[in-house]
């Protein structure tokens, strides 16, 4: 889908009633044969161009939201998109530095171009659940998430995408001994980490969070609770996400076989 129109409400049901993939980032994907995608719409984020050598097909969307990865992957994230200008990518407004408090508009890392929209972006609240975590309205806000793959589900949900297929959402990780720490303690421990080594267990490639790659402190439970409030506010919406990704640990969504969907 190409556009020159940079605002995103005039995408609203866009695709109403065609079925879609969010795909995750995780190691089952190296599992699956990814190439019986390449008729179908799908969602990437953050750093899936990686896998792009090893696939037929390149996703119609892309998002990355991440505070460290956006800043991180720029010059990789406007790469990709110069090579796939019909590719419509989606970012926040604003990318807040979490340690230094300062906020720069995201137009002054990834520049304004064909098929790049940004959205106002809101933090999540658990006083009105699950819409004050879940939003419906992404051509007023989208939900900061604490997984990227939340924020394709709400943007998946605006352009009208019905069902939605999960997969790659493995949603376990362990920290390598040889990550960067840095930061305060909170009760998660340090919250900035910077990869020293090609040594990446929790993605389909070693270094997908390879030496130098900047991330945060992954907040399993959180992500838990974050793909429970899509699934309640989906599920309200008379929405269905299902979850093809091979084993993993998201167990918030039905599950279905991969292959008997493709």
């Amino acid at each position: 889908m190409a556009t020159l129109d940079r605002n995103l409400s005039r995408m609203k049901d866009s695709h109403k009633f065609q079925r879609c993939f969010v795909v995750g980032n995780g190691p089952s994907l190296n599992r699956m044969d990814l190439d019986k995608l390449k008729d179908d719409f799908v969602f990437c984020t953050n750093a899936f161009f990686l896998m792009f050598p090893r696939i037929r097909w390149r996703p119609q969307y892309y998002t990355c939201v991440d505070t460290r990865v956006l800043p991180d992957r720029a010059q990789d994230i406007i790469a990709m998109h110069k090579a796939h200008p019909e590719m419509v990518c989606f970012f926040p407004k604003q990318v807040i530095d979490h340690a230094t408090k300062r906020v720069t508009p995201t137009e002054e890392i990834i520049p304004p171009a064909l098929n790049r929209l940004y959205f106002n972006q809101q933090v999540p609240l658990r006083d009105n659940l699950p819409f004050s975590a879940f939003s419906l309205e992404a051509h007023n806000y989208v939900i900061q998430p604490y997984t990227v793959t939340v924020t394709a589900l709400q943007l998946a949900y605006f352009l009208g995408f019905e069902p939605i297929y999960l997969i790659g959402c493995d949603t376990n990780y362990v920290v390598p001994n040889t990550v960067f720490k840095e930061g305060e303690e909170t009760e998660h421990g340090k919250m900035f980490f910077t990869s020293t080594a090609d040594d990446d267990s929790n993605h389909f490639s070693p270094d997908y969070f390879g030496k130098g790659r900047k991330w945060h402190n992954p907040q399993v439970a959180n992500m838990i609770w974050h793909y429970q409030m899509a699934h309640e506010a989906l599920s309200i919406a008379g929405r269905h996400i299902y979850n093809a990704t091979v084993g993993g640990k998201l167990e918030v969504f039905p599950r279905i076989d991969f292959n008997e969907l493709c």
